[in-house]
C-alpha cells in the first residue's frame, strides 16, 4: 500500500514542463518569427544598393570633374583665340592704314604725275618747234645765217655762244625728260608693288582671322556641347543623391521596423516566462494540494485498518479503499490574431474613380500615360488611413504627385512601400511608426490633379520609381 501512495506521488517533471510550455505558447501565437531575420537582409540589401548608388555617383562626379577640366582647357583656349583675334585685328587695322597711307600717296603721285606730264608735254612742244625749225631752215643753214649775220667780232661771240647755250638746253630739256619719266615710272612701280604687298598682307590677315574665327566657332559649339553633357552629369548626380537619400529613408524605416521587432520579441519573451513561471507555480500548488489530499486519504485508511484489528471482529477480509484521482487540467490562453495575411486595408472609404491602367489617356495632359495606382473618390470622407503597421519613409511634395506621405511595410517577410498622393494635408512625418488603419492624411487635390481625391500606390521590394508599382487590387484585402 504504501508503495503505492509513493507512486502516486511521483510525477515527471517533463510532463509538468510541457504543461507549462503547453500554456505560455500560445503568447506568441501571432508572432513572426523569421521577421527579423526578414529585415536584416532588407536592411543589408537597402545598404547594398546605396553603396551602388554611390559608387555610380562618385563615377559621375568623376566623369563631371574631367569635364569641367576640358571645359576649362576650352575657355583657355578661346582666350587665346581672342587674344590672337585682337592681335590679328590691330594688325589687319594697321595695315589697312598703311594701305590707306600709301593709295593717299599714289594719289598725290598721281598729281605730281600730272604735273610732269604736262611739263613733259611742254617739252616735247619746245622739242618739236626745234626740230621743225631745222627742219625748215636747214639745220646748219640757219646756224652759218647767225653767225654770218653777226656785226662785228664781239656780236659773233655773243651769237655763238648764244647758239651753244641753246644747243645746251636742248640737250639738258632731253635729259630732264628723259630722268623724269624714268623717275615716273619708278615711283608708279614702286607704289603699285607696295600697294599689292599690302593687299596681299590684309588678305591674308583677313584669312587668318576667318580662320580664327572658325576655330572660335568651333571651340563655342564643343564648349556647349561640354557644357550640356555637364548639366546632364549634374542632373544624374542628382538623381544619384536622391535615390541614396530614399534609399537611407528606406532603411531607416526598415532599422525602426527591426526594433520595434526586437523590443515586441523581448516582450514576449518577458511574458512567455512571467506565464511559464506562473503555469509551473500553479502546477506545484496542484500537485501539493494532490499530495496533501492522498495523504489525508492514506491516514484515514490507516485509521480504519486499526480501528478493525482492535474491535478483532474483522472476517480476515481486506478492504481496501479506492481513491479518485483528478488528471491535471490544462488550459491555455489563445491570443487573439489581428494578422492581414499579407493584404492590405484599404486606405480610404470612397469608392473606387479610377483603376490601375498603363494605357489611360491623361485628364489633364490628354496624351497616353501609365496610371500607377488605384483612385478612391471622397464620397466615403476625406481621411486616409494606413494599409498595414510600418514606418513613413517621407511625407513631403513630389512634383505632380502634390503632397505624399509614403509607408515602408514588412509583409510575409517582403519589404513593400505604399504611396498616399494629392493630400490636403499630413499628420505624420518621416520615421513616425504607423499602425494599420490609423488616420494619417486628409484628401486633396495638390499637384496634377482633376478633382479631390487619393492617389494610393503600391511597390513591392520597395519604391523605385513608376517601374515598381503593382496594381494595387493585387495587395487589397
Amino acid at each position: 500500500m504504501k508503495k503505492t501512495m509513493i507512486g502516486l506521488l511521483t510525477i515527471p517533471l517533463f510532463l509538468l514542463t510541457d504543461a507549462a510550455v503547453n500554456t505560455y505558447s500560445s503568447v506568441s501565437a501571432e508572432f513572426n518569427e523569421d521577421k527579423g531575420e526578414d529585415l536584416e537582409e532588407q536592411i543589408e540589401e537597402f545598404r547594398a544598393e546605396q553603396d551602388e548608388a554611390a559608387e555610380e555617383s562618385d563615377l559621375t562626379e568623376e566623369e563631371l570633374e574631367e569635364i569641367e577640366e576640358e571645359m576649362d582647357e576650352v575657355e583657355a583656349e578661346l582666350a587665346e583665340l581672342d587674344e590672337q583675334m585682337a592681335e590679328t585685328q590691330m594688325e589687319i587695322d594697321d595695315k589697312e592704314e598703311e594701305k590707306a597711307a600709301t593709295e593717299s600717296r599714289i594719289s598725290d603721285l598721281h598729281a605730281d604725275i600730272e604735273e610732269l606730264e604736262e611739263r613733259i608735254a611742254e617739252r616735247d612742244d619746245i622739242l618739236k618747234d626745234r626740230v621743225r625749225s631745222m627742219h625748215q631752215n636747214g639745220g646748219d643753214v640757219s646756224y652759218l645765217e647767225v653767225v654770218l649775220g653777226a656785226q662785228n667780232f664781239g656780236d659773233l661771240i655773243e651769237r655763238i655762244s648764244t647758239l651753244n647755250t641753246v644747243h645746251e638746253q636742248d640737250r639738258d630739256i632731253l635729259e630732264e625728260h628723259i630722268a623724269d619719266m624714268k623717275s615716273l615710272e619708278e615711283a608708279k612701280a614702286a607704289l603699285e608693288e607696295e600697294l599689292a604687298a599690302l593687299e596681299e598682307q590684309v588678305a591674308e590677315l583677313e584669312s587668318l582671322e576667318a580662320d580664327l574665327d572658325a576655330q572660335m566657332e568651333e571651340k563655342d559649339a564643343f564648349l556647349e556641347e561640354l557644357e550640356e553633357e555637364g548639366y546632364d552629369l549634374e542632373n544624374d548626380l542628382m538623381s544619384l543623391e536622391d535615390e541614396q537619400e530614399f534609399l537611407e529613408q528606406q532603411e531607416a524605416a526598415a532599422e525602426q521596423e527591426l526594433q520595434a521587432w526586437e523590443k515586441e520579441k523581448e516582450r514576449i519573451e518577458e511574458e512567455k516566462e512571467r506565464q511559464r513561471q506562473k503555469e509551473l507555480e500553479r502546477q506545484r500548488r496542484e500537485e501539493r494540494e494532490r499530495q496533501q489530499q492522498e495523504e489525508e486519504e492514506r491516514r484515514a485508511q490507516e485509521e480504519a485498518e486499526a480501528k478493525e484489528q482492535e474491535s478483532s471482529t474483522s472476517s480476515g477480509s481486506d478492504n481496501s479503499g479506492s481513491s479518485n484521482s483528478s488528471g491535471s487540467n490544462n488550459t491555455s490562453a489563445e491570443a487573439e490574431s489581428s494578422s492581414s495575411g499579407g493584404t492590405l486595408a484599404r486606405p480610404a472609404n470612397g469608392r473606387v474613380t479610377s483603376g490601375f491602367d498603363p494605357n489611360r489617356k491623361h485628364p489633364v495632359h490628354g496624351d497616353v500615360r501609365p496610371h500607377t495606382g488605384k483612385d478612391f473618390g471622397r464620397d466615403g470622407g476625406t481621411d486616409i488611413y494606413a494599409a498595414e503597421d510600418g514606418t513613413v519613409i517621407s511625407s513631403s511634395r513630389m512634383g505632380g504627385y502634390g503632397n505624399t506621405v509614403m509607408i515602408s511595410h514588412n509583409i510575409d517577410g517582403q519589404a513593400v512601400t505604399t504611396m498616399y498622393a494629392h493630400l490636403a494635408s499630413s499628420s505624420v512625418s518621416a520615421g513616425d511608426r504607423v499602425s494599420r488603419g490609423e488616420r494619417i492624411a486628409t484628401m486633396g487635390t495638390t499637384g496634377t490633379s482633376t478633382g479631390v481625391h487619393l492617389h494610393f500606390e503600391v511597390h513591392p521590394g520597395g519604391y523605385s520609381g513608376g517601374s515598381s508599382a503593382v496594381p494595387p487590387a493585387e495587395w487589397l484585402n
